[in-house]
């Protein structure tokens, strides 16, 4: 456009033309404008003048869309085509530092992006009524219009926003559109120039963007909300959604229903036991205050018993409680399977007071959970330890029934490396309920963990036996040793010696050898050597606990290998046998020195991937595990091909659950094979934007 006042004052280039009039004139005078944020005069860009604006697309042979709801409903693919864009709508959500704006055209919403990526100027902000030309472009995750040409027509009232229920809102079914919904505010952050605050509905909660400025921000803490905005997606670099954002114009669309208690402390007390149970108007979403006394820290999670029953309360904020301290704690209960805790709490400090001395119990009681979130002691039988940077476990039988104790990293010492597989030890520490099963409408406990707070609640009873080979050996050095000293003494009693000293041997290497059988068929898989489904199981209550309490990722991936039948069938058993062998190698060498890789039967391999920090670690793991196993696999001078499968199920959360972790994986194991083999695909959970 050769007149500037002619045309829109455009804020996107196209191609390599310039987004400003070319005359020195022109350009100083659009310049101009937008520093003042004045949006020139537009003319409605039809499809034959699309042609001419971008001659790179075939304009003239797309029809022109009129509505946003048109533009949103595009496939990505066809956004890519850029089909020319014209209608009015008015800016919904504008803030200072974007490039664009969500636009409403009273029936639907659309994110319309400006020439150039230019800041929008103070001329539009929400309620500003305007005239878009552009056309459609795929972005990021959803579609949007591009490379807009933007004039001010007035303004307007925002729209009725359509109230939707947070499960919905949740599920990202509402991407893009102008919603209310009502919770609870949890919490409130400044963040850069905006506000982030956590609202909160039962389990399910999302994070509002808005402006600082208007109502006061801090009397909406704990207080009930309507929030009125635009969901916005939370996407990673592939363009899959991993969770929803609303964003609201300002604090004033933020309604308050239900203010917030002035003083939280001032709500009426509840015993801990009472907190989970039936109770007239009450309900998850509603402040709670306990009274107890501290048994333990853990990170950001406190463990206070009220004298009947114990209780595990979670805090945003890093707390100075100590064991011993009696402390009033509100928050708000959280469901969870299959512990249930107190979340976004805080403390007040009242006095302090002897610890309560632990419940002594057997694996029995601990496993009925009556003792939840109550400091324990309880006796077993080390059978395994394992050391990592954050913590050390150790794996612990008792009448059979095999559990874990944690001693969180910061809190190891020294004093527990001289602990001895085989020791007997008696145990103190919070008691808790890491998985359950359903019979009808109950959930009974099914797995425990004992969370120790120091080495010292690691006592040793008794040592494991000191006839182990070395010692065995030892004694055969005395003995010879004694037989030359006393060699007068004849040949029947050297001969007596001798004897003994081969019993004692046979005796101790009979030992050696049923314990190194025992452990090895329990825990590693003859024919691979990879843990079995015994070592898998106690090493993802570790980690799942571990996720729980640093607010950390797991995932789980199930190989299969594809057409493993047809290997045996023509390569023979000893083929099929060097090809597990081969993958199970593959597997080890793909993974970390903390991941587990275990083998569940047949062709079938489980990889656990703890502690991540971002879950998408585990689907470069995955893609390099499939590259790795299309590799052949060399036998008897035959290169023999295989390839794999993978399912791969990834969360971070509390209320973790392996046997969802493994079902979900299997799962996409599933879809993976539906899709030719030879993957990997990932569960799609549904999460928060």
């Amino acid at each position: 456009m050769d007149d500037p006042l002619n045309g829109a004052l455009n804020i996107r280039a196209v191609g390599t033309q310039s987004a400003f009039p070319q005359s020195s004139h022109g350009r100083y005078l659009a310049v101009f404008a937008l520093s003042l944020g004045i949006f020139l005069p537009s003319l409605p860009v039809t499809g034959q003048e699309a042609t001419a604006k971008y001659p790179n697309q075939p304009s003239h042979q797309l029809r022109t869309l009129t509505t946003a709801r048109e533009v949103h409903d595009l496939t990505v693919e066809d956004a890519a085509r850029h089909y020319p864009v014209h209608f009015r709508a008015i800016c919904i959500v504008c803030y200072p530092d974007w490039h664009g704006f969500f636009a409403n055209d009273g029936a639907s919403t659309v994110y319309v992006e400006t020439r150039n990526q230019v800041l929008l100027t103070a001329a539009i902000h929400s309620g500003t009524l305007l005239e878009i030309d552009g056309v459609t472009g795929p972005g990021e995750y959803a579609p949007i219009v591009d490379r807009s040409s933007l004039r001010v027509l007035g303004e307007r009232p925002l729209p009725p926003a359509r109230l939707v229920s947070l499960d919905r809102l949740s599920s990202g079914v509402e991407e893009g559109q102008w919603v209310a919904f009502e919770g609870t505010v949890r919490s409130i952050e400044h963040r850069d120039s905006m506000l982030a605050l956590v609202v909160a509905s039962g389990r399910l909660q999302v994070e509002v963007m808005t402006l600082p400025g208007g109502q006061e921000s801090g009397r909406l803490l704990n207080a009930r909300v309507r929030v009125r905005g635009t969901v916005g997606p939370v996407f990673n670099k592939r363009a899959q959604l991993t969770a929803i954002h609303v964003y609201s114009p300002s604090l004033d669309d933020i309604r308050v229903l239900r203010p917030a208690l002035i003083d939280p402390f001032s709500i009426p007390l509840r015993p801990v036991k009472g907190v989970f149970e039936y109770a007239p108007g009450a309900g998850i979403d509603h402040l709670v205050r306990i009274r107890g006394v501290v048994t333990a820290r853990l990170g950001q999670t406190v463990y206070l018993n009220d004298g009947v029953q114990g209780a595990s309360v979670l805090s945003r904020e890093v707390t100075t409680v100590e064991p011993g301290d009696i402390v009033d704690a509100a928050g708000y209960p959280a469901l969870g399977d299959p512990a249930h805790t107190i979340v976004d709490a805080i403390f007040r400090q009242l006095g302090t007071a002897p610890t309560p001395e632990p419940k002594t119990v057997s694996v029995k009681e601990a496993l009925s959970g009556t003792v939840e979130g109550d400091l324990v002691r309880l006796e077993g039988r080390v059978i395994e330890q394992q050391k990592t940077a954050d913590q050390s476990t150790l794996l612990v039988d008792a009448g059979g029934v095999v559990f874990s104790a944690i001693l969180p990293g910061e809190l190891r010492e020294q004093s527990l490396a001289s602990l001895r597989d085989g020791s007997r030890i008696q145990l103190t520490g919070i008691c808790v309920i890491t998985e359950t099963q359903a019979t009808r409408h109950f959930l009974l406990p099914k797995a425990f963990q004992i969370l120790m707070r120091s080495p010292s609640d690691v006592v040793v009873i008794e040592s494991p036996s000191w006839w182990t080979v070395p010692h065995a050996l030892l004694v055969l050095a005395f003995v010879l040793t004694g037989m030359l000293a006393v060699l007068a003494w004849g040949f029947a009693l050297r001969r007596r010696v001798a004897q003994q000293t081969d019993l004692l041997r046979n005796q101790a290497d009979r030992l050696r050898e049923s314990e190194e059988k025992f452990r090895q068929m329990a825990l590693h898989d003859a024919l691979t050597g990879l843990a079995t489904r015994l070592l898998l199981k106690d090493r993802m209550d570790v980690a799942l606990e571990s996720a729980r309490r640093h607010r950390t990722g797991l995932a789980v991936l199930i190989v299969d290998l594809d057409r493993f039948k047809e290997v045996n069938d023509t390569h023979g058993h000893e083929a099929g046998d060097e090809v597990l062998r081969a993958t199970a190698q593959r597997l080890l060498k793909a993974v970390r020195i903390v991941d587990t890789v275990a083998r569940l039967g047949g062709d079938e391999f489980v990889v656990l991937l703890p502690d991540l920090k971002h879950l998408h670690a585990a689907e470069r793991i995955a893609a390099n595990l499939v590259e790795s196993l299309a590799v052949p696999i060399p036998f008897n001078g035959v290169d023999i091909q295989v390839s794999g499968s993978i399912g791969v199920s990834a969360v971070s959360a509390l209320g973790l659950n392996g046997e969802n972790l493994m079902r979900d994986a299997d799962a996409a194991l599933y879809l993976a094979k539906a899709k030719g083999r030879n993957c990997f695909q990932v569960y799609a959970r549904q999460n928060s934007r």
